[in-house]
Formats: C-alpha cells, sequence, structure tokens
C-alpha cells in the first residue's frame, strides 16, 4: 500500500467519525441543528461513496454518491421536519 491509499483510508475514517458527531448533532430537537446535522451527515456520505468508487472500482458508488448530493436539500429538510417533531 502506497502513502496515497492509506491517507485516502485515514480521510474515509475521519469522515465517518464525522458523521456520527453529525448524527448526534442532527439528534437534538432544535431545527437549525437537525438541518445543519443531516446536511453535513449527507455531504460526508457523499464524499464517502465516492471515495470507495476511486478505490475498489465501484461504479454505482459513484452515481449513488450523485444522487445523495443532488436530493440532499430534499431530504434534509424532509428529515429535519420529522426530527423536529413534525409528521409527514
Amino acid at each position: 500500500m502506497d502513502f496515497l491509499t492509506i491517507s485516502e483510508l485515514f480521510l474515509m475514517l475521519c469522515l465517518i467519525i464525522y458523521m456520527l458527531a453529525n448524527v448526534k448533532i442532527a439528534a437534538r430537537r432544535t431545527t437549525g441543528s437537525t438541518l445543519a446535522g443531516v446536511a453535513g451527515f449527507t455531504i460526508a456520505l457523499g464524499v464517502v461513496l465516492a471515495m470507495v468508487s476511486t478505490l475498489t472500482g465501484i461504479d454505482f458508488c459513484r452515481d449513488i454518491a450523485f444522487a445523495i448530493l443532488i436530493l440532499s436539500p430534499v431530504g434534509t429538510i424532509a428529515a429535519a421536519y420529522v426530527l423536529g417533531g413534525g409528521d409527514l
């Protein structure tokens, strides 16, 4: 394993920790923190999936990451509404 691969794996680990922190932020009952947590989670998930696509050569991970990043504003608003105590 070369240095670039090790650094990409370390970045993926850091992004997963960042995703867990965003879940904790999204679990608060205020709408602003829920929006921030869910938005950060979706961006980190898209980047992790793009890196998985680069490292492993699985092409559909890149497509899923693109769809998540495009549809994340709609999902962020819906998840923030539900986590904030609303009912769809």
